[in-house]
């Protein structure tokens, strides 16, 4: 397996997440369902943080059940310990 760069993925994720919790979507739902499951165990490893990964891996398993409200807060949680961690959240994703 290539080694992934958590920033990288997490650039990914912010956009998918942010236009998911406005607009939700099937397709949409799996696609970010399958960057979660890539991005919250290299999150765990890389920055040791498991309450971060735990929570990027929550919001990919809940996306086709939980409601857009759960998961607006799901999201701007894990903005603000993606931060902590050092993240970059680029204000135009």
């Amino acid at each position: 397996m290539l080694a992934e760069d958590a920033q990288a993925l997490f650039d990914q994720f912010v956009p998918k997440a942010r236009a998911y919790v406005e607009s939700p979507g099937v397709m949409a739902a799996l696609e970010l369902d399958s960057l979660c499951e890539r991005l919250y165990p290299l999150v765990a490893r890389k920055f040791g943080d498991t309450d971060l990964a735990n929570r990027i891996r929550d919001f990919g398993r809940g996306l086709p059940r939980k409601g857009q409200e759960e998961l607006k807060d799901l999201f701007e949680e894990i903005l603000v310990l993606a931060e902590e961690q050092g993240l970059v959240v680029s204000s135009a994703a």
